[in-house]
């Protein structure tokens, strides 16, 4: 089974590409087959998750339980802790639309689980057993044959990301005549496929006018904001005098303080290195505070989430 690369969005496609070029069948193959398999459950908890935040802003749902345990999983988020807020959270939308539709057969079938949630728990199974060092030789050699069958057998079901683009909003220009509307002509960085730099794409939109923000578009020009769960380090930004590579990263917990919600991250790419944002200028270290905190008062909004003291 063949995957294209191109078809599926940055985190997984250079996890992926990461095993095509270990060439035996050892534990480091074997580790990054375990680490596309938690990149997956990861990334389709940040959609899920910014999905939930919308709808639960805007009245269209309401709290639960779940919702509220989130928060708490989110502080130092496992494989497990994924692949809990994946499946509790497109439960949660029996009764509304998901953002993508695909992801309810990916998880269930009916009542039960679907085979692609199913293969990603296995995982989770063995990656537990193999982080724990209880894995020997052949059986490591005899894990990566099937592991990586498995987890291609999930990425193949994802095909549909190729209808749900991910983009880097890197600028806006905005051009005002007398007697005529605004016209807005935005640059958007593609985060699609294995590459080290995104793919360019610019063009006169009216729907989306913000920067800076990594979004999931649809074919009907609705988008979901992935911010600050996925963030993006634009090179202008974070040259290489940086102790912050540009680079595409996703949220690895948080922490509260008195000067807010401070999040860790980890690269998706193949430039980063993990950080936490209080290493970032203070205007983007203020923003990611304040977008961590919507989402954690929109799936606790009877609960106070204000920063505490450490």
């Amino acid at each position: 089974m063949r995957i294209e690369l191109d078809c599926l969005p940055v985190p997984i496609a250079v996890s992926y590409r990461r095993i095509r070029a270990c060439h035996a069948l050892d534990a480091k193959r074997l580790k990054h087959i375990l680490q596309t398999a938690e990149m997956t459950a990861r990334l389709l908890g940040v959609v899920v998750l910014a999905n939930l935040r919308d709808e639960l802003k805007a009245g269209r749902m309401a709290s639960a339980p779940a919702t509220g345990r989130f928060i708490e999983a989110l502080r130092r988020p496992s494989y497990g802790h994924w692949m809990e807020i994946v499946r509790e959270g497109v439960k949660l939308f029996r009764q509304s639309e998901l953002f993508i539709p695909e992801l309810e057969p990916l998880v269930f079938k009916g009542a039960s689980p679907a085979r692609p949630y199913e293969l990603l728990s296995e995982l989770l199974t063995l990656r537990n057993r193999f982080a724990h060092g209880d894995m020997s030789g052949p059986e490591i050699t005899r894990a990566c044959t099937d592991a990586e069958k498995d987890v291609t057998e999930v990425l193949a079901r994802l095909d549909f990301f190729e209808a749900y683009p991910f983009y880097f909003v890197r600028r806006v220009r905005v051009r005002k005549r007398a007697l005529a509307p605004c016209r807005y002509t935005h640059e958007f960085w593609l985060l699609n496929g294995p590459y080290a730099d995104p793919e360019a794409v610019s063009e006169e939109r009216e729907w989306h006018t913000d920067t800076d923000e990594v979004i999931l578009q649809r074919a009907d020009n609705r988008f979901l904001n992935l911010d600050p769960l996925l963030l993006y380090l634009d090179r202008e930004a974070y040259d290489e005098a940086s102790p912050l590579q540009p680079d595409l990263y996703i949220l690895n917990g948080y922490q509260r303080s008195g000067q807010g919600f401070v999040g860790d991250f980890l690269p998706c790419g193949r430039s980063g290195q993990e950080f936490n944002s209080k290493a970032c200028p203070e205007e983007e270290r203020e923003l990611i505070s304040l977008g961590l905190e919507s989402c954690f008062q929109a799936f606790a909004p009877a609960t106070s989430v204000k920063s505490e003291a450490a």
